[in-house]
């Protein structure tokens, strides 16, 4: 999700958390794999009261859940309307699903309310099925949440295309037989995109 169809904004969510309390900020958050409790949260070890209350304890005094909320919320923004866009009509012939590494906090505050778009819809209106990390208990680039993927959804990765802005994820996929197509977090990949499935349906 982050990085391919909302932009990601690191340097704005380490400002965010360090402007409540968490003043190491730049050494947790990352744009492709955090560290620390940030990761802790994004792999499912510990849930979203624990993550509240043990940033509380870092940051050496109490944390609202409103606070922690919007400073996630800093890390990302909205979808561009032509992504949810190009996304409906892709849908009309192809399946598509969202693999993410996430967190419980940003998913539930945003991403499954519809606060996510424009039109009022929450993420998963737009895919046939969502894999987040926090839910299957691994993070990307790791084999284990690829494979687990691969398993659930019944697809064939040399058949499938593995969209992604991180290039330790696009690795992996391509290890996995996928068809991938590296990202720039920001751009427009539609073209891209078009021309890539064109190519491998004909």
């Amino acid at each position: 999700m982050g990085g391919v169809l909302v932009d990601v904004h690191r340097e704005q969510a380490i400002s965010a958390f360090k402007a409540i309390g968490v003043t190491d900020a730049d050494s947790l958050i990352d744009s492709y794999h955090h560290k620390g409790i940030f990761l802790d949260i994004e792999n499912g070890s510990i849930d979203t009261d624990t993550f509240c209350r043990l940033l509380s304890e870092h940051a050496g005094k109490p944390l609202s859940r409103h606070d922690i909320e919007q400073a996630w919320r800093s890390i990302v923004s909205d979808p561009p309307p032509y992504k949810l866009n190009y996304l409906t009509e892709l849908r009309k012939t192809h399946t598509l699903f969202l693999l993410s590494n996430n967190n419980p906090i940003l998913m539930d505050s945003w991403a499954f309310t519809g606060k996510f778009s424009a039109g009022g819809h929450p993420v998963m209106h737009y895919f046939d099925k969502l894999y987040l990390s926090y839910q299957m208990k691994c993070t990307k680039p790791d084999t284990i949440i690829f494979e687990k993927m691969i398993l659930d959804s019944g697809i064939k990765p040399s058949e499938s295309l593995f969209i992604d802005d991180g290039i330790h994820n696009i690795k992996t996929a391509d290890r996995l037989g996928f068809q991938t197509f590296l990202a720039t977090n920001g751009a427009d990949w539609r073209q891209d995109i078009s021309h890539l499935l064109m190519l491998r349906t004909q």
